[in-house]
């Protein structure tokens, strides 16, 4: 038998041997391609891909030595890709759900909906300083309040159905405390260091929280043997891709930023957990979620807050980036549909299905809150990606997902919670 450390080891091996695809990017080694659970071997290696590789052969190019990668464009939905793929009745049972970073903008969400539908509730989360902490500790409070108040309603205690901890995922033996404390069978991992701009500046931090931490989520799943393992992934994956739809049958192994890097690294970990262990695994990749209690950082927040206040937009670029805005309600639904549907292992995206570029977001923002914006140019910044638009044929397919609220209703409805709950210094 491998001791806990002998194993800790070969993972960590495995970490590296990851990481490795995306230095092969740059250098031209021969490349092997995960995709959706499927393995295909680097041309140059001798082997023959499996008959029921083939299909998947056709989906893509692969890099030849010397060769950059040739990524295979997609110009419209492709439900047929994943026709063939059983489709799973969802769990409708009351189940104890681990949520970590549940103190942030979409754990926060997801946490309260888990809640609200009767579910009971583990918090974990570091709460890290990267944006302000009043912000994270607010959105406990307000868990906190949802508890008491569904306790009250069905004779329980709030303890009974939310618990909360603070501390850092990677601590193993807080984690395994937790674990044999509640026993919880439902992960929701949505715990990360986001934003691409700061992982440029901070590798080493974002891949600890981001990779190891996932790869910490995943050992505690293997060894609790959990039902399924939601984890939050990001559109930042595709890169520069120049599909019209971006597809989870592209190749998104050429990442351009850290950020995003940990984000595929830890997709591909999450593979090689299902196929060592049959772990039930969904990874989401989020096209730009905005609303209510949004990140502070992110140019949705940022440019209502200015807006309403008077202040000065910082706009980088002329404006034409596209990003596939997508309101948190309707992720919040996509990632309850995914929590209850234990699938062997999938990537699936969750978005809007359509894209707004960011001189139509400005002008939604002015025509709800009522003032024009004062914009500065900025130059574009590195690691930005020019547009994105999901194809989100699969979500439909297989969780039974669509975004209904449409990206005006959605400016409306967060222009609406600013201006309910700021002051002057900030969000009260």
């Amino acid at each position: 038998m491998w001791s806990r450390r002998s194993k800790g080891y070969l993972l960590l091996l495995a970490a590296f041997g990851v990481m490795s695809n995306y230095l092969s990017c740059f250098v031209n080694f021969p490349l092997s391609i995960v995709t959706d659970g499927h393995y295909v071997p680097p041309p140059s290696s001798g082997h023959q891909a499996p008959i029921a590789l083939t299909p998947l052969l056709r989906r893509q190019s692969i890099a030849t030595e010397g060769d950059p990668i040739r990524r295979q464009i997609f110009t419209q939905p492709s439900p047929h890709l994943w026709s063939d793929i059983p489709i799973l009745a969802p769990h409708t049972g009351q189940k104890t759900v681990l949520v970590t970073g549940a103190a942030g903008f979409i754990g926060s969400h997801v946490a309260e909906a888990l809640l609200e539908r009767g579910d009971v509730v583990i918090v974990v989360d570091e709460m890290n300083d990267y944006y302000d902490v009043s912000i994270k500790e607010g959105n406990l409070d307000l868990l906190r309040e949802k508890a008491k108040k569904i306790a009250q309603q069905t004779n329980k205690m709030a303890e009974d159905i939310l618990r909360i901890h603070v501390g850092d995922i990677n601590n193993e033996t807080m984690m395994r405390s937790i674990f044999d404390q509640h026993t919880p069978q439902w992960i929701c991992h949505m715990a990360a260091r986001a934003g691409v701009r700061p992982s440029i500046d901070n590798p080493q931090l974002y891949a600890k929280a981001n990779f190891l931490g996932t790869m910490s989520m995943l050992e505690y799943s293997r060894e609790y043997n959990v039902t399924n393992l939601v984890i939050s992934s990001s559109s930042s994956v595709y890169g520069e891709s120049e599909s019209t739809y971006f597809s989870e049958a592209e190749d998104v192994n050429e990442p351009v930023s850290p950020y995003a890097a940990t984000k595929r690294s830890g997709e591909l970990l999450s593979f090689t957990y299902h196929k060592l262990y049959d772990l039930k695994i969904t990874n989401l990749r989020f096209f730009t979620v905005y609303g209510p209690r949004g990140r502070p950082d992110m140019a949705p927040y940022k440019f209502i807050s200015q807006v309403i206040r008077g202040g000065v937009i910082e706009q980088y670029g002329d404006g034409t980036t596209s990003r596939d805005y997508t309101y948190i309600e309707d992720i919040v639904d996509g990632v309850l549909r995914a929590i209850d549907r234990p699938y062997p292992y999938e990537i699936i995206n969750l978005g809007k299905g359509s894209g707004t570029m960011l001189n139509e977001f400005i002008l939604l923002v002015e025509k709800h809150v009522g003032k024009k914006a004062n914009i500065k140019l900025m130059p574009a910044q590195p690691g930005d990606v020019p547009f994105t638009n999901a194809d989100i044929s699969k979500a439909k397919m297989l969780l039974g997902y669509s975004s209904k609220v449409s990206i005006e209703e959605g400016v409306r409805r967060t222009v609406l919670w600013f201006k309910n709950t700021s002051t002057e210094d900030g969000i009260a």
